[in-house]
């Protein structure tokens, strides 16, 4: 990635982190997108970038639709990632399977037949300086899974609030068993992704390895 490139992607970030349903939508012409369809809830999403880092963010906007007859509600939450080694893929998850313990998130409604918009990123903070990636097993592609509550009716104390969380140990305890019955998942289609950082001379320079020592992955023809 150039210089230029890298201000650009910055400039998106900080524009984008902390939006909510203002954001525009996704751009269904773009090349970069993933698209998953579960249950009458689609997920379109467009990712800038085309590479993932230990530690480092990705920016991308969605665009969740309800096509069902009845609301849903999506929680408000920094999205968190998680990495499978064996597809090499690399998780995006937007709301929660679970509510917290003692801090409940603040719930997004979405009514039937209504689309909303959102921007964000995520950080890759599944890797720890005690478990390296083997260099076999690198993250290659990425997807996003939505979590969302398919009643609503049970959470109306969280939907739309003025704070992103309230601390009450026992209505989150109350409502665990409720959230966790009523959860359902969208996973999207895979995206490619390099693994490092694109160079001055258009290659990718892998992050430093165990030994210190860094390595250069030259690009294959055709490969943008």
């Amino acid at each position: 990635m150039n210089r230029f490139a890298c201000v650009v992607v910055v400039s998106l970030a900080s524009l984008l982190i902390g939006c909510a349903s203002s954001a525009p939508t996704v751009d269904m012409k773009e090349p970069r997108r993933v698209v998953g369809t579960e249950s009458d809830v689609r997920v379109d999403a467009e990712v800038y970038g085309d590479s993932i880092t230990s530690g480092g963010a990705v920016v991308f906007k969605y665009d969740v639709t309800n096509q069902r007859s009845a609301m849903i509600a999506v929680a408000d939450l920094v999205p968190e990632t998680s990495y499978d080694p064996e597809t090499q893929i690399v998780t995006v998850n937007i709301g929660t399977e679970i509510p917290g313990d003692q801090f409940l998130p603040r719930l997004i409604l979405i009514k039937p037949g209504e689309k909303k918009s959102f921007a964000t990123s995520a950080r890759m903070m599944f890797i720890s300086a005690q478990n390296p990636l083997n260099r076999a097993a690198i993250p290659r592609a990425l997807r996003l899974k939505l979590n969302f509550l398919n009643e609503t009716q049970p959470f109306v104390k969280l939907i739309e609030i003025p704070d992103k969380a309230v601390h009450d140990p026992q209505l989150a305890a109350e409502l665990f068993p409720k959230w966790v019955d009523r959860n359902e998942s969208v996973v999207t289609s895979s995206l490619p992704m390099h693994w490092g950082v694109r160079d001055a001379n258009d290659g990718f320079t892998q992050p430093t390895t165990p030994s210190g020592r860094r390595s250069r992955v030259p690009r294959t023809p055709g490969q943008p």
